[in-house]
């Protein structure tokens, strides 16, 4: 997208993704946005921002997010939407990068600095994975007719009904995010294809795969935030834009046998945080605790004010407790909530409580 396309997108994902800085009782996910998550969804994360208006570090956050921040105030001036206070809870979801490789005979030619990339080269690069889509879905109070108008003059996008929805999508590139509004509480972005079969299906009941939702369950009903895979680890590369190191972590052979991964995030006077990482076997699952101590180890030796790394790190690291069951692998940290917020002061030295943005 181009010019106020790209502006009105940006600004809108940012008023979605900006929950995600606001996680903190979380009641089982709701169901009218888990009945449009994809079907093949493999990787499926919630987020409760409600719970976090009332948590000290959702407080800290918020106002870190909020305060001195004239791009975020123009746009709930211009759009009606406040994401601190008008978003509820987010769901995001992917079916992960698709199986089929790229089409070699399609050729990522490289374009010169500030040339137009050439065409399809935004679709695939030769030798490379295709990248992930997802979708985005939240439950807020959402200013349908404003939205709208700042969509249709400032972003010059297309507005129409789909399936009884509200969907807003670029005339221009039918391959860009667009965004729907179920009701006035209800809304979905994503790849528009995305959107439109989400829009389709959310009157029926999902079927997603069984361990999914059973894990999805169990997370939505005991953390403030969560994540859950059923996808190797190894397959979730992002894409042609990732950092070929971490994509040749991912690679390793320690990583292609995990097979399933999730975790949470309680919130309250202490911060738990915990992960569950399923190996192929027993074998593995030890060789896996093991790295993941050592990493511990290597990471906290080389901690502590003299070699950058902040005390609250360190703290944070000591306190990883690491235990193998048989071909489950449980990491898990309990924080002092003012610690966490000093150790997220340390990571940004400028900003402190004064309120200056992250």
């Amino acid at each position: 997208m181009e010019g106020g396309n790209l502006n009105f997108m940006r600004h809108t994902a940012f008023a979605l993704v900006l929950g995600s800085l606001l996680v903190a009782n979380l009641p089982a996910a709701d169901q009218q946005l888990v009945n449009m998550v994809m079907p093949d969804a493999k990787v499926v994360a919630g987020i409760n921002v409600d719970s976090a208006r009332n948590s000290p570090f959702g407080s800290f956050l918020l106002r870190q997010a909020s305060d001195n921040n004239a791009e975020l105030q123009k746009f709930i001036q211009a759009s009606g939407f406040n994401p601190q206070t008008d978003l509820n809870e987010i769901l995001i979801a992917t079916a992960g990068a698709p199986a089929k490789p790229v089409d070699p005979a399609v050729p990522a030619a490289p374009a010169a600095p500030g040339a137009p990339a050439a065409p399809g080269a935004h679709l695939a690069t030769r030798g490379r994975a295709p990248e992930m889509k997802g979708l985005i879905l939240a439950r807020g109070t959402f200013n349908i007719d404003k939205i709208s108008a700042l969509a249709r003059t400032e972003g010059k996008q297309n507005i129409e009904q789909y399936n009884g929805v509200l969907l807003i999508s670029d005339p221009k590139h039918p391959l860009a995010s667009a965004m729907a509004f179920v009701n006035a509480n209800i809304a979905v972005a994503g790849d528009l294809a995305d959107v439109k079969a989400a829009i389709d299906r959310r009157s029926r009941a999902n079927s997603m795969d069984p361990q999914l939702t059973t894990k999805m369950n169990s997370l939505s009903n005991s953390q403030d935030a969560w994540a859950v895979s059923i996808a190797p680890m190894s397959s979730l590369n992002a894409g042609p834009a990732s950092d070929p190191a971490l994509q040749g972590a991912l690679g390793g052979d320690l990583f292609k046998k995990i097979t399933q991964t999730s975790g949470g995030i309680k919130f309250g006077a202490q911060i738990e945080l915990s992960t569950e990482m399923v190996a192929l076997d027993e074998k593995n699952a030890t060789a896996l605790s093991d790295v993941v101590k050592f990493l511990v180890g290597m990471v906290t030796m080389n901690a502590g004010p003299a070699k950058g790394a902040p005390p609250a790190m360190m703290t944070l690291l000591q306190g990883m407790n690491v235990q193998t069951q048989g071909n489950v692998v449980n990491v898990s940290v309990s924080v002092p909530e003012d610690q966490m917020e000093s150790l997220v002061n340390s990571m940004h030295p400028a900003v402190k409580n004064s309120g200056a943005k992250i």
